[in-house]
């Protein structure tokens, strides 16, 4: 009898993870309907309260990113470097460093300001710290995208610049990675700052530093191999080079490393994700 016993009981247990596994899934699905839902109407706030109150809206972000093109275009044609390395426009040159530059800092900033800016958000039990930062960090990488992207057919279209693309794997790779080392960051400083508040006048100093050496108006290959190696540990800088690399076929510079890249960026948002987590559950507590 005992065999059939353990039929029984097997059959039995079989039948209850029939019937457990679809409400799992569904319950998967639901869930990731609703966060898709609230990271989506998170999103077009997002929007609105960036550029809702300007009468340009977004042709302001463009206006800004040319000018800043425009003035450090000038200041490198002072100093006789007017032409970019490796046969790259320009235009294209300056617009990859300013673009990838723009997503990193604004992200951090608009993380480190998700939680006061968004109180009233998140009272509903439906939205969390995550969500903003989230839901800014893809508001603030399509903006700059598109506006890179805008830069780049300028220069190619109208100056004549050469586009030879170099690598869309690469590119669409890059387009990942750099709004998750973004947000890994931005969540990493954000959660610090609740316990030490002055990181958050901190911040916007040292990004200002980081600026000079992250390859947004210069490439790596000017540098001697001694200075390089110093340089090569920010990631902001491998994140451009590789862009430029993608971008232009005839690019290419040594040192720079998609590995380093991604495991800096699957480290940060790892370690970004358990304070975001451990500091939300002290405020729920």
């Amino acid at each position: 009898m005992q065999p059939f016993a353990a039929i029984k009981i097997s059959s039995g247990v079989m039948s209850n993870w029939c019937t457990e596994a679809p409400t799992f899934w569904n319950d998967l699905r639901r869930g990731v309907i609703v966060e898709a839902r609230v990271i989506s109407a998170l999103m077009l706030r997002e929007i609105h309260t960036i550029n809702g109150n300007s009468r340009l809206g977004y042709l302001w972000v463009l206006i800004q990113s040319a000018f800043g093109i425009g003035v450090f275009w000038g200041v490198r044609h002072f100093m006789g470097a007017g032409q970019a390395p490796h046969g790259m426009g320009m235009a294209m040159f300056l617009a990859i460093g300013f673009g990838i530059w723009n997503i990193f800092t604004n992200t951090i900033s608009r993380c480190m300001t998700a939680v006061s800016g968004n109180k009233g958000l998140l009272t509903f039990p439906q939205v969390t710290e995550l969500d903003v930062m989230i839901a800014r960090t893809l508001v603030t990488t399509a903006t700059q995208v598109l506006v890179t992207a805008l830069i780049i057919c300028a220069g190619t279209l109208v100056l004549g610049e050469p586009f030879m693309l170099g690598s869309l794997p690469l590119l669409l790779t890059m387009v990942v990675l750099v709004p998750l080392l973004s947000l890994g960051f931005g969540m990493v400083l954000s959660s610090l700052a609740v316990f030490v508040p002055a990181i958050e006048k901190v911040v916007p100093m040292v990004l200002r530093i980081l600026f000079f050496v992250s390859g947004v108006f210069f490439s790596i290959s000017v540098f001697s191999q001694s200075v390089a190696d110093y340089l090569l540990w920010n990631p902001v800088l491998h994140a451009v080079e590789l862009c430029r690399e993608a971008l232009h076929a005839p690019y290419a510079v040594s040192g720079v490393s998609l590995t380093y890249l991604g495991l800096t960026t699957l480290t940060v948002c790892a370690l970004g994700g358990f304070l975001e987590r451990y500091v939300r559950s002290r405020r729920i507590n």
